[in-house]
């Protein structure tokens, strides 16, 4: 880029200020001129590379909008992982084309990586317990806990230009319970559903929690049981590259009761 001062050369300078700021198009470079009472300044650039602003304001061509409006590549096109086209998520625009290239868009997987996981749609924890979220579970006795192990598969959404393409993949990590007493369990897998064929087999539940009181609303009073699903996402691109992202999570609640068990000792003689 090359920037000029020419306040000292009046005859320009007059010339100049009948157009005070424009952009020109001349061969293989575009130039933009300022001017004020003091002289103008010229900034030539090639063809591709963004103005810059030295004197430290807004740079040019940047929106002044705290949170621009969400917006996709020109051309982009998403599809789910059975290749069914995808909208834009919440029907976002298309970001402004660049006014003065003919060429291909440049092809940024990242960028697009990113797009495409804001269409990711994995599926919230289908909740199983039990005691089931309608009976009371009790204080020191262990409360199965599961989410719908069918949806334990990963998720996809690919996304692609003229010049690439890219696949957003989601995979099931762990879910994290919190269980309304200010407990926590953090399971890695689904769990497994209760049956009585599974007790007698595992004797005990890969994913349960057991309450050691009443939690503080009271005996019987609801309480929330949260599953929080946590997701890895990672991209893959056609050139080759790839990388991580940041994880999704997806999330669902049941309000569950606690309760206690009292023993009475009868006189039985």
């Amino acid at each position: 880029m090359l920037r000029t001062g020419i306040g000292a050369v009046p005859t320009i300078a007059a010339v100049l200020l009948l157009c005070p700021s424009a952009w020109a198009e001349e061969g293989d470079f575009s130039h933009h001129t300022t001017c004020s009472a003091s002289g103008c300044d010229v900034v030539a650039q090639a063809p591709g590379e963004s103005p810059s602003n030295t004197d430290g304001d807004t740079p040019w061509g940047t929106a002044t909008t705290a949170t621009p409006p969400p917006c996709v590549m020109p051309g982009v096109e998403f599809s789910g992982p059975d290749g069914s086209p995808l909208a834009p998520a919440g029907g976002a625009a298309e970001c402004e084309r660049s006014a003065s290239t003919h060429a291909e868009p440049a092809f940024e997987p990242r960028v697009l990586a990113e797009q495409a996981r804001a269409r990711l749609a994995p599926p919230v924890p289908d909740i199983g317990t039990a005691p089931a979220p309608g009976k009371p579970r009790f204080v020191n006795l262990p409360s199965w806990l599961w989410i719908d192990a069918a949806d334990w598969e990963p998720v996809s959404v690919s996304a692609s230009v003229s010049t690439g393409a890219v696949t957003v993949v989601a995979s099931p990590h762990r879910v994290v319970w919190e269980t309304g007493d200010g407990g926590e369990v953090v399971c890695p897998g689904p769990g497994t559903p209760f049956s009585v064929a599974a007790h007698r087999q595992n004797g005990a539940s890969d994913c349960s929690y057991t309450y050691t009181s009443v939690p503080p609303t009271g005996p019987g009073a609801p309480v929330d049981l949260v599953a929080s699903w946590e997701w890895t996402v990672s991209w893959s691109a056609s050139d080759g590259q790839s990388g991580e992202l940041a994880d999704l999570v997806t999330a669902s609640s049941v309000p569950v009761s606690v309760a206690e068990l009292h023993s009475v000792v009868t006189d039985s003689r």
